[in-house]
């Protein structure tokens, strides 16, 4: 009886990888290695911890660099990673790499970045939502949340505090002639240095319009305007 329930077992395991090993065919028939099965995903911990890893829980439809169909996906702003719905209602990662590195929304054509890039915690491989992109400049916003520890009462006036997702402020990325992205300019000194060949250029710019670069959107009209010298 143990023998024929171990076959059984063994069995269904063949019959599962091969049905996922199908799905990743049918995504990619010239590498199987577009998707794996994440821990994350089903983490009983994480799905008990108030807030969202997500900016967006519903998966969007969306168009990936060199993946033939389209795929349902959702990012997760705490882990750093595309997750996938398959047709099975099974989940999936999609591999941190390229060619698979340009992610679109369909419905909006809003765009994911995997690039490399520089911040404070060092040199970072990760996704970024394109804002403006031209040949010559590119500018990024990188979108995260993170796990907020739960704290415990210390005295009797204290109250215990549980673990939740945190969404912290966007942090702005240029990039330069396709070169690893690095942090957008905290002021206007930082800004002309960084093209020293058109600081006079700049300067009149600054000088004539009114920006933050705090603001979304005059971050992005900046970037527009440096795209144009």
């Amino acid at each position: 009886m143990k023998k024929i329930t171990v076959n059984v077992l063994f069995l269904f395991c063949i019959v599962l990888n091969s049905y996922s090993q199908g799905y990743l065919d049918k995504i990619d028939p010239y590498s199987t290695g577009v998707l794996y099965r994440s821990t994350d995903l089903n983490n009983p911990v994480l799905a008990k911890t108030e807030g969202t890893q997500y900016l967006n829980k519903d998966f969007q439809l969306a168009e990936v660099s060199d993946v033939p169909k389209k795929l349902m996906v959702r990012y997760n702003a705490v882990t750093d990673t595309l997750e996938i719905q398959s047709e099975g209602d099974q989940f999936f990662s999609l591999t941190k790499k390229a060619p698979y590195n340009t992610i679109t929304m369909v419905s909006n054509q809003n765009k994911l970045k995997l690039l490399n890039y520089t911040n404070k915690e060092g040199d970072v491989y990760g996704y970024l939502s394109e804002l403006h992109g031209t040949s010559y400049l590119a500018l990024y916003r990188r979108d995260k949340i993170i796990l907020q520890k739960a704290t415990e009462a210390r005295t009797s006036y204290q109250q215990a505090k549980p673990a939740k997702f945190v969404k912290t402020n966007a942090e702005y990325y240029l990039s330069l002639e396709n070169k690893t992205a690095r942090p957008m300019p905290k002021n206007k000194k930082e800004l002309q240095d960084l093209f020293p060949m058109k600081k006079e250029k700049i300067a009149v710019y600054l000088k004539k319009n009114t920006f933050s670069l705090k603001e979304e959107k005059s971050i992005i009209e900046i970037a527009k305007f440096l795209s144009a010298l």
